[in-house]
């Protein structure tokens, strides 16, 4: 596109933090310049007899053209102008609010003004990197946090034994079953083996029949209870209807921890090793847990000595959007929407305080990349885009045509970027402290 010979005319007004009022006064002749574009750019590939592709006389492809073109070039007039208007009151913009091009007609032979509002990224100033100071915490693990580490381990691997002959299902024991679902007499999908306990209903039945029904269920049960199939059912013709699940019950079997010999045996070390590794795995956890801290509270302590406002409807979407997602969620998990977003109403401002917090961060994190000159490169979204790759089973280049097609490819070097800000403050840290290892060896 030519370059503009016509100047405009821009007058800001700034409306609150990163908000601000652009009225804009446009020449009859900048209108001609950009319709004329227009029309060249519409008229290309346009074949007319006589003329070269690309060389018609503009005055000829307005005839030609006519209508067809006009609400594109109002369109490019105003995309080209706001964008100028922007750049000449010096502004950084995030998007355009509230604003209708419709509510404006153009005239060609007449001058234009108009009003629009813009939103911009908010001016973060950094401190000198001597001004922040976090003190780094030791890391010690001691021989109480390993054994409450490893009998967790024993609780969560449990093993099962046969219980004895005639006992009913209570809380200290579970059934290993088959099943079928049901509907309108017509059978439906099937599992083996499942095992459940007194306390953990099976998903669609209503915990206060799986109470009453299951308590002191016995081998060789036969079972029919009532049930809804709910988002997520296997069978998805059947989702939001009812109907019923037959249980087989084929054992009771009572649950204990396993022992250390059998999780050595699954983690394939020696009995002798179990304490030394879960140290060393709680010790390395314990570190990267101390590292993030490290960096959460530089972030924040940057915030504090150089704080900077966001536009509010910024934040308002945030926060809608983050109270929408929660209310989702919730619902997928079976609770009441009307109940769910009473709750999360009620806790709007731990939303809003919390999505302020996170745009300012993302700003922030930002900054520093551009001043500290920290970048996302080409190899670094390869090796990203592959471990995605590798975690959904499919090859790269999939997952980046689709990641393409979604406009995600933004988040992952979003990703990226935050992740080597937040080594970047690491790595300041450890240079004035000293390393974690270090403090942790002295303690």
């Amino acid at each position: 596109m030519a370059q503009n010979t016509q100047p405009i005319d821009v007058q800001a007004e700034e409306l609150g933090p990163c908000h601000h009022k652009l009225t804009v006064k446009v020449p009859s002749a900048r209108i001609v310049e950009e319709y004329d574009s227009s029309y060249k750019a519409a008229g290309k590939n346009l074949a007319i007899p006589g003329f070269r592709k690309g060389k018609i006389p503009v005055e000829m492809l307005r005839t030609v053209l006519g209508d067809q073109v006009e609400a594109d070039a109002k369109q490019q007039l105003f995309e080209q102008v706001v964008r100028d208007a922007v750049a000449q009151a010096n502004l950084v913009p995030l998007r355009v609010i509230n604003f209708d091009i419709d509510k404006y007609e153009v005239d060609e032979e007449q001058d234009l003004e108009f009003e629009v509002e813009v939103e911009t990224a908010p001016t973060v100033e950094l401190p000198d990197w001597n001004e922040i100071n976090v003190i780094p915490e030791p890391v010690v693990i001691e021989a109480e946090q390993v054994e409450a580490a490893l009998q967790d381990i024993r609780n969560r691997s449990p093993r099962f034994e046969d219980a004895e002959e005639g006992q009913g299902l209570d809380s200290e024991h579970a059934v290993v079953m088959d099943l079928v679902y049901t509907r309108d007499g017509e059978d439906g999908p099937d599992a083996k083996d499942i095992r459940l306990g007194l306390d953990a209903p099976l998903y669609g039945v209503e915990e206060d029949e799986w109470t009453s029904r299951m308590t002191d269920a016995k081998l060789g049960d036969e079972i029919e209870l009532a049930c809804a199939f709910e988002e997520g059912f296997s069978n998805e013709d059947w989702v939001g209807s009812t109907g019923t699940v037959k249980l087989s019950i084929k054992k009771m079997v009572k649950p204990r921890p396993a022992t250390d010999e059998e999780i050595a045996e699954e983690a394939e070390l020696e009995v002798e090793e179990l304490g030394s590794k879960l140290k060393e795995r709680m010790q390395a956890e314990a570190e990267r847990n101390e590292r993030n801290r490290q960096a959460d509270e530089m972030l924040q302590q940057i915030l504090d000595k150089r704080p900077f406002q966001l536009a509010g409807n910024m934040v308002e979407e945030e926060t809608a959007n983050a109270m929408e997602q929660q209310i989702e969620q919730a619902v997928q998990q079976g609770a009441d929407e009307d109940e769910v977003r009473k709750q999360v109403e009620s806790s709007r401002a731990e939303f809003a305080n919390t999505a302020d917090q996170r745009l300012k961060s993302y700003f922030l994190i930002r900054r520093i990349a551009q001043q500290e000159e920290i970048k996302v490169t080409k190899n670094e979204m390869t090796q990203a885009l592959r471990s995605i790759s590798r975690h959904h089973g499919v090859d790269v280049k999939t997952v980046e045509k689709v990641y393409k097609e979604q406009g995600r490819l933004d988040d992952v070097a979003s990703d990226i970027l935050t992740g080597k800000v937040r080594a970047f403050l690491m790595k300041k840290i450890e240079d004035k402290h000293g390393s974690i290892e270090g403090e942790t060896a002295e303690a």
